[in-house]
């Protein structure tokens, strides 16, 4: 067979070259399930304390917002200081983010409990992007050069069982809270927390660093990429109907 060929053989998930791949592939998607989950517990709870559908869409405001300018962020950080800190920077604010909600007291006022949660939320909208950086960078890093399309196999790989994850998310939050609010709260930090070790003990500090010069704010914004600008306008439709929808 062709080099290539050969090449290709053995390139599966035992080949230490993913390694990088297995353990973060791990904490993101542990990540995940407590992100589908962070937004059933909020709002089936602001649900059963009678708030309306604009309060508990306030509630969310800046959970989408912090997004926004947290992938600005988040590429160059990672560049800078790598993937393993993005990663672990946003699985403690997700851990600060559930730590919060354990704060909602049944007899706030309407203002103070949207401002809290919101606040609260807002954490959990930064850590979902620098989490997300790891886990959407990590498989360009292992592929090697010219195996485009075992890059691609792995980035769907990696997509569905995201997808998939934070569906359980949806479900395990509403069922857990079904039984107690403080339970689905704590079951979902010690998933958070049993990530941290992966990404603490199990990755290089260099991994997804800039070999040379990091781009800054105003070399991202380029307006000259026709096709680059169009699908940041779809994209932009996309998600817009996604949040509309949930």
């Amino acid at each position: 067979p062709p080099p290539e060929e050969e090449d290709m053989k053995g390139w599966g998930f035992r080949d230490p070259r993913l390694r990088p791949f297995v353990i973060i592939s791990i904490a993101y998607l542990l990540f995940t399930v407590t992100d589908g989950a962070i937004r059933m517990i909020v709002l089936l709870h602001a649900y059963h304390k009678s708030f309306s559908a604009l309060q508990v869409a306030l509630m969310f405001t800046l959970y989408e917002l912090a997004g926004v300018f947290t992938n600005l962020a988040a590429g160059l950080m990672g560049a800078k200081w790598g993937i393993r800190f993005t990663l672990i920077v946003g699985l403690c604010l997700q851990l600060l983010s559930y730590g919060l909600l354990f704060g909602w007291q049944d007899g706030w006022s309407d203002e103070t409990a949207i401002a809290y949660v919101t606040v609260a939320q807002m954490f959990g909208g930064i850590a979902k992007d620098l989490t997300k950086l790891g886990g959407k960078t990590v498989t360009k890093l292992v592929t090697p050069e010219g195996k485009d399309t075992r890059l691609f196999r792995l980035v769907s790989l990696l997509t569905g069982w995201k997808n998939s994850l934070k569906g359980v998310g949806y479900f395990l939050g509403s069922a857990l809270l079904e039984v107690s609010y403080e339970l689905a709260l704590g079951f979902m930090m010690g998933l958070i927390v049993l990530a941290l070790p992966f990404a603490i003990w199990g990755l290089d500090a260099e991994l997804g660093t800039a070999k040379k010069k990091n781009s800054s704010f105003k070399e991202i914004f380029v307006w000259d990429n026709f096709n680059l600008n169009v699908l940041s306008l779809a994209r932009l439709f996309l998600f817009a109907s996604r949040d509309f929808w949930f």
